[in-house]
């Protein structure tokens, strides 16, 4: 039972031993094979977008790759890169370079990485030849910021570049709610008319045989009687709160007309607070470019009279690319 785990644990430390000797192998510079390359004797290299390198050991790259911001990366492709060798840093693998490629006026070239594949590990100084790649941050100018927005646009807005999703939401929350305030408004005054409205009471009819009483309330009054007679007051009653009639006070509260209530106000003062923050708390948006909005409801366009929702238009396409950008970075054994 003691003999099992010593072999296994033999085995363990075999395979821990040959993983690192494999993971350190290099090639014997007496037995250079015909593609491999000392990586310090690599003076240039130029690699294209759309393009794989060469592999061996492992999976191929993408010779050109934008690594960051990923936002910005969406902006713009670059063509085609040249990376040229300015000497080791400390080692013969950590060779420094510096990229060029030729980028419109808005972007510019941040920090680069030139990767390659190690022709038996990642620490052999010999590399697989065309298995460099380059990997490139890209970076806005002043006039890139002006046009598209400055770097932490990108950063703190995520996806979205021509438009914030929460000033869109809470717009349609200020339509929501200024309909809701037109919509209280508009019947408030509906049932205050109603009431206002006078209504003909109808009365007993003559004709053969006689005709029959409208009701039963003697307290009509004496003929002749007027066309369009006026209301009749209703009768009194006690209110629960004060000795007076409600009746007097239903009059009082005809000849007052409609007054506003509570949720009326409510939402008017919770409309006009949103309205009064949007105009403090951020810059205006910039004017939509002219054009003839859809007859809709209203009179008011296509958006059932509100007016439609200021939105910014998509940036217009980067310019050609006409000055030459400069990175520069280490490199990066896989």
């Amino acid at each position: 039972m003691t003999a099992l785990p010593r072999v296994k644990l033999l085995i363990l430390l075999t395979l821990l031993l040959a993983g690192t000797a494999l993971s350190a192998r290099k090639t014997d510079p007496k037995k250079v094979p015909k593609n491999a390359v000392l990586l310090s004797k690599v003076s240039a290299i130029t690699v294209r977008a759309g393009k794989q390198t060469t592999s061996r050991r492992v999976s191929p790259v993408p010779q050109l790759q934008c690594v960051g911001p990923s936002r910005i990366c969406k902006l713009y492709t670059v063509d085609v890169m040249r990376c040229t060798n300015e000497g080791s840093d400390y080692d013969e693998k950590n060779m420094q370079w510096s990229c060029k490629a030729s980028l419109p006026e808005e972007f510019k070239l941040g920090s680069t990485e030139v990767t390659c594949e190690g022709y038996e590990s990642s620490e052999d100084p010999y590399v697989l030849s065309g298995s460099c790649g380059v990997e490139y941050a890209l970076l806005l100018t002043e006039k890139g910021e002006e046009k598209y927005g400055s770097s932490s646009f990108f950063d703190f807005r995520g996806s979205q570049v021509n438009e914030n999703a929460g000033e869109k939401y809470a717009g349609y929350l200020f339509m929501a709610l200024f309909g809701l305030v037109v919509f209280v408004i508009l019947r408030s005054l509906y049932n205050a008319w109603r009431s206002e409205t006078p209504r003909r009471r109808p009365r007993g009819g003559g004709g053969f045989g006689g005709g029959g009483g409208g009701d039963d309330n003697n307290n009509d009054p004496p003929p002749p009687y007027d066309p369009r007679p006026p209301p009749r007051p209703k009768k009194a009653t006690w209110s629960s709160g004060s000795g007076s009639t409600s009746g007097n006070t239903g009059a009082g509260n005809q000849d007052q007309g409609w007054r506003p209530g509570f949720w009326t106000g409510a939402a008017a003062g919770a409309a006009a607070g949103y309205v009064a923050g949007r105009g403090v708390g951020m810059a205006p948006p910039e004017p939509p470019p002219p054009r003839r909005p859809p007859i809709g409801f209203m009179g008011g366009g296509g958006n059932w009279g509100f007016g439609a929702p200021t939105r910014r238009g998509p940036p217009s396409p980067p310019t050609r690319p006409s000055s030459e950008s400069t990175g520069f970075g280490g490199t990066r054994l896989r």
